[in-house]
């Protein structure tokens, strides 16, 4: 089929047509609009600490896959982000929504904003805003006059006593006093002066034990089984050297599984330890034999333990 050469007129006017299409074409699939950030900001006057509401529009790429916005701020810069960036729901190309405060005076330009794209059949790269955007910051000293502070818009700024604070401190602090009054009070009648202190320890858990038992029928079940379990908690200090005193009931059963004490032993000190807790903080209902039981077992355990430990210390007197 033979050739013709296309010449002078015609020839230029095919070319330009096709260079229109192929123009047209191009901005129909998206390829001419570059991606870019757009940032919004308020307007009106700026000072230090203030919160500035900011908008990041992403323009172009509509068919591209967007990822998140990062702020670029350091802790010692003149930005801090108080909250975001959020991205606006169903907004396609995405919105972002952050808040930033101002830390110094003058014309602050915004942190950089970034955002990562990736086109559907291309590599992904970073997206800035076009232009920077900058904001006067002003201070919040008066212009003339004295040079004091101007007071914040939250209580802490205030000048004087935050008398608003004060009503909830004392709801909080006045019962936190009452309960550390009353346990101390209560701290004080179960641990009488020991006027046996020069006794051994199990000697003097067993004069106590006499004295618990001589006295329930004028005693109530807390003061009773207060006075057991500082007893029990006192004889295992002086005995082992354990601040059993400051430990609470578990603590005192991880001890004796620590110390391999004798099961016997473990099982008297749980058994105790139970009855008196439950009395004293679960307000439960005891009777009298089951308080002689309980007192019993406090020193049928701490007898136990007095011949678990002479053996085991007997080996090192004889050694030294």
């Amino acid at each position: 089929m033979p050739c013709t050469l296309l010449t002078g007129r015609t020839g230029l006017a095919m070319r330009t047509s096709v260079v229109v299409v192929v123009a047209a074409l191009a901005a129909a699939s998206g390829l001419a609009a570059e991606p870019t950030l757009e940032v919004s900001v308020p307007q009106g006057p700026v000072t230090v600490g203030d919160r500035v509401p900011l908008r990041v529009q992403a323009r172009g790429g509509e068919q591209w896959l967007w990822g998140e916005l990062t702020v670029a701020v350091t802790a010692d810069g003149p930005w801090a982000v108080i909250d975001g960036p959020h991205e606006v729901a169903g907004a396609r190309p995405p919105i972002w929504q952050l808040t930033v405060a101002p830390m110094k005076t003058g014309t602050l330009p915004l942190p950089e904003m970034r955002a990562s794209v990736r086109p559907t059949d291309g590599e992904p790269r970073g997206v800035t805003s076009g232009e920077a955007v900058s904001l006067e910051v002003a201070s919040v000293l008066p212009a003339e006059g004295e040079a004091e502070p101007a007071p914040l818009r939250d209580p802490i700024g205030v000048h004087g006593l935050p008398w608003e604070w004060l009503a909830p401190i004392l709801i909080v602090l006045v019962p936190a006093l009452a309960l550390q009054h009353w346990w101390l009070r209560r701290r004080r009648r179960a641990v009488p002066e020991e006027a046996g202190a020069a006794l051994p320890p199990l000697a003097q858990l067993e004069e106590l034990a006499r004295t618990l038992e001589s006295g329930l029928t004028g005693s109530t079940p807390e003061l009773v089984c207060d006075r057991l379990a500082a007893g029990l908690r006192r004889y295992l200090e002086r005995r082992t050297g354990e601040p059993a005193q400051e430990m609470t009931s578990f603590e005192l059963r991880t001890l004796a599984r620590l110390l391999r004490w004798p099961e016997d032993v473990q099982r008297g000190l749980h058994r105790v330890m139970q009855l008196v807790d439950g009395v004293r903080f679960g307000r439960r209902g005891v009777s009298e034999g089951e308080l002689r039981q309980a007192i019993s077992a406090a020193v049928d355990t701490a007898r136990d333990l007095e011949l678990h430990l002479e053996s085991a210390e007997a080996p090192l007197e004889a050694a030294s």
